[in-house]
């Protein structure tokens, strides 16, 4: 396959995308901002819930969207008919359901997955960046109870305007506390490339492609053909950082118009806190050679997503 054949083969995967445009414009909105990261090719993200009629951050609606894409998230498309039959939705929805893991959550004992993350990170790349899932890695588990192991998700793109792949790994943290969340993020992307285990992840590329093209497929195989990235493929990380924060027991009652508007007015101007703890962290960081999506989230607790998530799912 020539070089020409494979960029439009990649140009037509861009229309795998499954997430759902219209959904995410329902419950989340992003805060432009002028923050730049110095040293590093990283662009950082300020999204947020949106308010209910009743001034509530749209927690529940957020996770009743995650839970309407879990078939997508969860199950290749090679391994399912489509369009999908009303039965056959039921069957694969109660399957993807399974692949979950269901913790019985309690004061005592609460939710400390990271899956409610993990989807919602997937959810983000398709909606908001247009790259789609290349691997389905949740139907990979042999065991439910089990996280995924390596990154939180595989997502490829031609980016047109480089002319080039943009081969993505995601990783999703759900903290109370927005540093740790960056720590651990580029902690765990340091073991990652430092325990091999982004060769491995180029081969489930490979091995559990998640659709039926044959000739998307053969490109992007020929792209990783030895098991590492060619010269036309750009490594990427995507970092969800989802954290507590306090500002939202801070805001007045007020219409809900008003309310977003004078919550976006304080999440910009924390947006300076946040870059100060993200910059901190890339000035050393090592391997300035990567690219970085990095997506922030605040919420009242991450607690409450999670067992959003988690009320939805069950």
């Amino acid at each position: 396959m020539t070089q020409t054949n494979i960029t439009s083969q990649l140009v037509a995967f861009q229309g795998y995308i499954s997430a759902c445009q219209k959904s995410y414009a329902k419950c989340i909105d992003v805060v432009e901002h002028q923050h730049s990261i110095a040293g590093m090719d990283a662009t950082m993200r300020l999204h947020h819930l949106k308010f209910d009629g009743n001034g509530q951050p749209m927690i529940a609606a957020l996770a009743e969207t995650l839970y309407g894409h879990i078939i997508d998230y969860c199950l290749s498309v090679r391994n399912r008919a489509t369009p999908l039959t009303s039965i056959e939705a039921a069957k694969l929805t109660k399957e993807a359901r399974k692949l979950f893991i269901h913790p019985t959550n309690t004061l005592a004992s609460p939710d400390t997955t990271g899956e409610a993350g993990e989807i919602l990170l997937y959810f983000l790349l398709e909606s908001v960046l247009g790259v789609p899932q290349i691997v389905a890695k949740m139907e990979l588990k042999t065991n439910p109870n089990d996280e995924l192991k390596g990154s939180d998700g595989i997502h490829m793109c031609w980016n047109e305007q480089d002319e080039r792949v943009d081969l993505f790994f995601g990783e999703a943290k759900l903290y109370q506390d927005v540093g740790g969340a960056i720590t651990s993020a580029l902690r765990s992307i340091d073991t990652f490339h430092d325990n091999g285990m982004q060769q491995h992840e180029f081969s489930m590329v490979t091995k559990h492609f998640k659709y039926t093209d044959v000739n998307v497929k053969a490109a992007v195989t020929q792209l990783l053909e030895f098991g590492a990235p060619t010269g036309d493929i750009r490594i990427n990380h995507a970092c969800l950082i989802g954290y507590d924060w306090r500002e939202y027991g801070n805001l007045p009652k007020m219409a809900t118009s008003v309310l977003t508007d004078e919550f976006r007015k304080r999440y910009l101007a924390d947006s300076q806190r946040l870059h100060e703890h993200l910059q901190k962290r890339f000035d050393t960081f090592q391997k300035k050679h990567l690219r970085f999506e990095v997506f922030f989230i605040p919420f009242p607790t991450v607690q409450d997503f999670r067992d959003a998530f988690n009320k939805a799912l069950n």
